[in-house]
């Protein structure tokens, strides 16, 4: 993976300007919600994909946006990903209907059910790949589960809660070109159902799944596959597998991938008595294979292209017998980890959870590749709040120092982007408030935080209000608003008062007034409100109708020595005098008495 600062296609900035914009494109109604795509308008399949993908990134890809794309003549769609989406219905999908797809990912949506599929009717013959994964309500309507997709190759229904298990097999007969497989969190202790496929499979994914004894025999006898993950989460570890290894990657003679983190399949133990016990401890087999301490590797032919080991005693073997190794042990053990497993919730947390400790041991010798996988792991499960606070701890470790330079725009605007949105689902979560504000003092402010000031500043304000009586956060937070409204002009300055930085800083004075507390956070909000006022008279008549006069005679009677607070509230002082429209409010006794 090459990270480049390269400036974004012109197509693709087309693109983020049409979804920021909805009526260059769209037909809107009153509301603003696209009813259909201009009638003169054709966009090419790319960006047709594009505008339907990325807007369902931004989270608004909902029943009016699918509107757009019922004509196929207009917006023609091949690769369809709609993973995570909330907002969608069976009902919606019906866009989809005349679309002849190739790829489709309606994985993670809980309001759609079986019943959409009825709407690849026009993909019958070119879809390829389809992933219904994760879908809590997904009940088949009828028990004879089938799919009349005769060319698919590519099927993901790992986590199908609702699924009939007992008709499996009549999905896979009615799959004869399947190549690939996802029944990761099924009970599928029993593999017999996979007995129409075993000759076509090349991969098979087993994640999570209980598996008795009986059920290897049916891997073992499917020669053609090439990738096998049989991986668990560690909790759910079957101790005594190990012996199983041995035999798996004996029998499949075209095995390059193979993932068995968290379990017992490679645990260091040997089942084989003492036999060849030096060969075993010096990594060399007997029968000529390839390097390892892995006692069931023992006997590859050549190196797996992949190996997943993580929270295994095998990710500290001292020779590993893969090109590619995702595990918990080192740097590039952990870097392919958060690569391999970025759609594994439960399992990115622990590899994130492995970076942290990572990063208080070594300095790495990658970190901005870090910074890219977990601002991506961030962005993928914005909801998840153990992704959202072990990847902030990560980055505030990872970003040190950026303030220094202004390598990478590219690359800090998604950390920002990826900090933000994990603050803005869970409000309430101090850590991660708390991780988020610290990472973004690490940037340059406010340069860096120019493009995503209004968020930023919404966010930073909700911290105020869920967090009242956490100094260390609030003082954080009310550093950053002042950065950040300093350096913005005109209609900026007005927007950020609209949304309240005005009223709370107002609200942080009058609180401190009340404790008679003058501290850090105090001299910082009469200073934000100075820089918020600035030419802004909008934001000084805020200041006025808040009872802002009231608190500055307050803050100049209860703390008379405070020098560095005195100044702030004069620099306000001064914007305010300066709009004309209210000099009126300033020409009463106790106010000029004071300036006297």
């Amino acid at each position: 993976m090459r990270l480049t600062d390269d400036p974004e296609s012109l197509g693709d900035i087309c693109v983020q300007y049409c979804l920021a914009h909805l009526g260059t494109f769209c037909v809107l109604d009153a509301a603003g919600l696209p009813l259909a795509i201009k009638p003169d308008i054709c966009i090419p399949s790319q960006y047709s994909d594009k505008l339907l993908n990325w807007s369902n990134e931004r989270g608004d890809a909902d029943g009016p946006f699918l509107r757009v794309f019922l004509d196929p003549q207009q917006t023609r769609l091949r690769h369809v990903n709609l993973h995570g989406n909330e907002k969608i219905s069976n009902q919606a999908l019906s866009a989809l209907r005349s679309h002849q797809l190739v790829e489709l990912d309606l994985s993670c949506c809980p309001n759609i059910n079986a019943d959409c599929l009825q709407h690849l009717s026009q993909s019958k013959h070119t879809l390829l790949a389809l992933n219904i994964s994760g879908n809590m309500s997904f009940p088949w309507p009828h028990k004879d589960i089938r799919l009349d997709l005769p060319r698919l190759r590519v099927l993901n229904i790992g986590n199908l809660h609702g699924l009939p298990l007992n008709s499996l097999e009549n999905l896979a007969l009615s799959l004869s070109n399947l190549t690939s497989l996802d029944v990761s969190g099924l009970n599928v202790d029993d593999l017999s159902f996979l007995e129409p496929l075993k000759h076509n499979l090349s991969s098979l994914v087993l994640y999570n799944c209980s598996l008795k004894d009986q059920a290897y025999q049916m891997v073992m006898s499917m020669k053609a596959l090439r990738h096998l993950d049989m991986s668990v989460l560690p909790e759910r570890k079957t101790p005594g597998k190990s012996h199983l290894l041995s035999k798996l990657v004996h029998s499949l003679p075209a095995l390059t991938s193979l993932d068995i983190s968290g379990t017992s399949l490679g645990d260091m133990d040997s089942d084989s008595g003492s036999e060849d016990i030096s060969d075993t401890q010096s990594g060399v087999e007997a029968g000529g294979g390839v390097r390892t301490t892995i006692t069931g590797l023992q006997g590859l032919k050549q190196k797996l292209d992949f190996l997943g080991v993580v929270q295994t005693e095998a990710a500290g073997a001292e020779h590993i017998p893969a090109h590619r190794v995702a595990g918990h042990m080192t740097e590039q053990q952990v870097l392919t980890a958060l690569q391999v497993y970025l759609d594994r919730s439960q399992m990115l947390a622990k590899c994130l959870t492995a970076l942290f400790e990572l990063l208080q041991a070594v300095d790495l010798q990658e970190p901005l590749q870090f910074v890219h996988l977990v601002a991506k792991a961030m962005r993928r499960h914005p909801k998840d709040p153990n992704i959202q606070v072990a990847g902030s701890a990560a980055l505030y470790h990872l970003t040190k120092g950026w303030g220094k330079s202004c390598d990478y725009i590219k690359l800090r605007r998604i950390t920002i982007q990826a900090l933000t949105s994990g603050m803005e689902h869970h409000p309430t979560e101090l850590t991660m408030q708390r991780n988020g504000c610290l990472t973004l003092c690490n940037f340059r402010i406010p340069e860096d935080l120019e493009f995503e000031y209004q968020r930023v500043a919404e966010v930073l304000l909700r911290i105020f209000t869920n967090f009242r009586n956490e100094e260390f956060i609030q003082r954080i937070a009310v550093y950053l608003c002042n950065i950040i409204v300093c350096q913005l002009k005109g209609e900026q300055k007005e927007l950020v008062g609209r949304i309240g930085v005005v009223e709370t800083m107002l609200k942080l004075i009058h609180e401190r007034l009340n404790s008679k507390t003058c501290n850090e956070v105090m001299e910082i909000a009469w200073s934000t409100l100075w820089n918020i006022t600035d030419e802004t008279p909008l934001n000084c008549q805020m200041f006025m109708d808040g009872s802002g006069m009231d608190l500055f005679l307050s803050c100049l009677e209860t703390f008379p020595d405070k020098q560095e607070l005195h100044r702030n509230m004069l620099g306000l002082m001064g914007n305010v005098a300066e709009v004309k429209f209210l000099r009126p409010r300033l020409m009463q006794e106790r106010y000029v008495t004071v300036f006297k």
